[in-house]
């Protein structure tokens, strides 16, 4: 069997950072937007003046995504949050703009809002960034104290998110990657991928892989929004990334002595069908892929139940496979809030925790007369994730990054800027440190933040006024606001409702021995994929939570020692394997005493209950089916010793 890759923890620095900055033609041609982008935004600001170029240069980041679809969306979304918070603004203005008593209430108040509606609400990324503007705007007063002034500075606001918005719209109606184009290459790259490593399972990693193939669902749905006669496609595509899963997920547990030949071919099998993937789409492809031969029989259960389903993987791709019926569901109208919104404390329990680091920051700054480090608030309202490991993951990028795009700003201060003697010059500068910075923000989750972060600190080093800036104490005042804001959110986070990245990734493990109980006694090929891809999309979801534990340390102790966690999820990955396995083996026959016995030892062992490791009806070892079964309970009983 093939071992198990872990997270991003598990390997080296050094593998990791290749990894994560590997170039392709979709990430240069984003890095290249985004530095357009910030070079036309700066070129603005210092043209017509614009209050906060900073800010207007770091909204091109932000608001930069990996298609044009949903670059567009969150345009829209931030223009109008900006303008809600804008509004509430000038309103809450009236009331407390000379009564500090009332305003710090009304902060307070904005902060506990935001973050709330974020996680409950269906509007939430409109409801976080209206509250972060709105709590931000509330501070400006301490700086300006006139109510008039205030008022003028609050509207520019307004231009401050327009001007990148505008500018980000039109490059990407011009430059940007359509959807689709996207979500089909990656499709063929992944499917490409999940070949080679059945047959050479050291060519890639099988975690990794998995990743990327359950966000390119994501991507699915942009792409179905963008065209909509793909929408025809929409069912096929989806089972297609079933299979594609369950095969990558069967792979694991392929033995080591597999034969060469054996691999060659099922490798071919998913060759094939890439090529009747992308051919039925349009798309023109070289020449199809020769059969690799047929390999002699393998008395293995991995290898077959792998068989079949690259046998389903290459009738759907083919357009071959039977009409299945769909399942009837009721229509359930969609509202405003999240089912739990007011039932689970851990949502006003995160939102309070939020609330309470970005007042401490604010009163720390306001005590000491230091508004230079009021990025301690900012660093408040965007490090906090809902566990401890996640925000310490994003606070260490944030630290980082600020030290990385501060040294870049200091040195370009000392010895670049003194030579610039237009705005074509700047521009040109500002270019060239955004691509470095575009490079490191188009990575994945695990150094993106980081590359946001050298961004907006050269930014707020390089870009202080509409003249060459030469003033290094701002970069200094903003590395210690974000040391403040990260040890408030450190403080708050650990002492109050500690939450545990390693234990959010337990129960995700547990919630998934249940769909593999259900997944066993399944009544229909649809009831099954359906569990199947839930399972695998659970798996991600906890690999990327262990991988986010290690930041915590023994900060948050839970009552399983953390030492165990790789063994418990090499444990999940092969007892998920073997479930797979048993099912696709017996699939549309009717379920025997011994997988009902199977899925109770699943079902028990998810909610923490001792598993029996003896049961009467023992499978048979001489069939593939009874060989798979047996495999399936001896991964059943290592489980109960660890999870």
């Amino acid at each position: 069997m093939t071992s198990v890759t872990g997270s991003a923890s598990a390997e080296g620095f050094s593998t990791l950072l290749r990894r994560e900055l590997r170039l392709d033609a979709p990430r240069i041609r984003s890095v290249m937007r985004i530095a357009a982008g910030t070079a036309v935004a700066v070129a603005l600001t210092m043209v017509f003046q614009i209050p906060l170029p900073p800010y207007v240069a770091y909204m091109i980041f932000l608001l930069s995504m990996e298609d044009t679809l949903s670059t567009l969306m969150f345009s829209v979304v931030g223009l109008v949050a900006a303008t809600l918070a804008v509004a509430l603004s000038v309103l809450f203005y009236v009331f407390d703009a000379s009564e500090p008593a009332l305003r710090i209430p009304i902060l307070a108040l904005s902060t506990f809002l935001g973050t709330f509606l974020s996680r409950t609400s269906t509007l939430g990324p409109v409801a976080f960034l209206a509250g972060f503007v709105l709590m931000l705007s509330q501070t400006l007063i301490d700086d300006v104290p006139s109510a008039e002034a205030i008022t003028h500075v609050v509207l520019w606001l307004w231009v401050v998110v327009a001007t990148p918005v505008l500018t980000i719209i039109v490059l990407n109606l011009l430059t940007g990657e359509s959807p689709v184009a996207l979500s089909r290459q990656r499709a063929a790259a992944l499917m490409d991928a999940v070949a080679s490593y059945i047959e050479l399972p050291i060519s890639q990693d099988p975690s990794l892989l998995r990743q990327k193939l359950t966000s390119l669902n994501q991507l699915r749905g942009k792409a179905y929004i963008w065209d909509k006669k793909l929408k025809g496609f929409a069912e096929e595509d989806q089972r297609m990334l079933g299979f594609v899963l369950e095969a990558l997920q069967i792979a694991r547990d392929l033995p080591p002595q597999l034969s060469t030949a054996s691999r060659h071919a099922l490798a071919s099998s998913v060759r094939q069908s890439r090529w009747l993937f992308l051919k039925r789409r349009g798309i023109d492809t070289a020449a199809v892929p020769p059969p690799q031969g047929s390999a002699e029989p393998e008395f293995d259960p991995a290898c077959e139940a792998l068989r079949l389903v690259l046998r389903d993987l290459h009738a759907q791709a083919s357009g071959q496979a039977p009409p299945t019926a769909t399942e009837e569901h009721a229509a359930h109208p969609r509202g405003l809030f999240v089912a739990d919104a007011f039932h689970d404390p851990a949502h006003a329990r995160f939102a309070l925790k939020v609330t309470l680091a970005v007042m401490a920051s604010y009163a720390t700054y306001t005590l000491l007369d230091w508004p230079g480090i009021r990025t301690a608030v900012t660093t408040c309202f965007f490090v906090s994730l809902t566990t401890f490991g996640e925000s310490a993951h994003k606070l260490t990028l944030r630290i980082s990054g600020a030290l990385l795009g501060g040294l870049l700003g200091g040195l370009c201060l000392v010895f670049v800027m003194p030579s610039l003697t237009d705005i074509g010059e700047l521009c040109l500068l500002v270019a060239s440190v955004s691509a470095l910075c575009a490079w490191v923000s188009t990575g994945s989750e695990n150094i993106s933040y980081a590359g946001l972060q050298m961004a907006f600190a050269f930014f707020l080093g390089v870009l202080q006024g509409y003249a060459p800036a030469s003033d290094l104490t701002v970069l200094r005042d903003r590395i210690v606001g974000i040391v403040i804001g990260n040890l408030w959110i450190s403080v708050f986070f650990t002492s109050l409702w500690p939450v545990s990245a390693l234990k959010q990734a337990r129960n995700l493990w547990s919630s998934s021995l249940e769909r593999l109980s259900a997944l066993l006694v399944a009544p229909t090929t649809q009831a099954a994929a359906q569990l199947r891809l839930d399972v695998t999309t659970k798996a991600q979801q906890s690999a990327l939570l262990k991988s986010r534990s290690a930041f915590e340390g023994r900060l948050i102790q839970g009552h399983r020692p953390p030492d165990t966690a790789d063994s418990e999820a090499s444990a999940m990955e092969r007892l998920t394997s073997s479930a797979f396995i048993v099912q696709r083996l017996r699939a549309d026959h009717p379920v025997p005493h011994a997988d009902l016995q199977a899925s109770q030892r699943l079902l028990s062992l998810s909610k923490g209950s001792a598993s029996e490791s003896i049961y009467p009806d023992a499978p048979n070892p001489t069939s593939l089916v009874g060989l798979a079964r047996l495999r399936l309970n001896e991964e059943i009983d290592d489980a109960s010793r660890l999870l």
